[in-house]
């Protein structure tokens, strides 16, 4: 079960194994919908978004394909 905690980019990011960049750019696509339209409720602080947990790995479940391997560039020849 997961906690029923409001939680930050990062803690959400270790707790869902999404890089927190990932979160930060889905929290700020939600925050610019209206509330009713969001899909994971979310608080903003001066120091960043507050992410509700439960719709966070209810995000992942429904609408993500998780997490995925950063991606390496092209090798160069020397």
């Amino acid at each position: 079960m997961v906690e029923q905690i409001w939680v930050t980019v990062s803690e959400g990011a270790d707790k869902t194994g999404y890089s927190r960049f990932r979160i930060r750019e889905l929290a700020r696509k939600n925050w610019s919908l209206p509330e009713s339209e969001r899909l994971i409720k979310l608080r903003r602080h001066t120091n960043g978004y507050m992410v509700w947990l439960p719709d966070l790995f209810e995000y992942k479940e429904k609408y993500g394909h998780g997490p995925q391997p950063q991606r390496q560039g092209p090798k160069s020849i020397a």
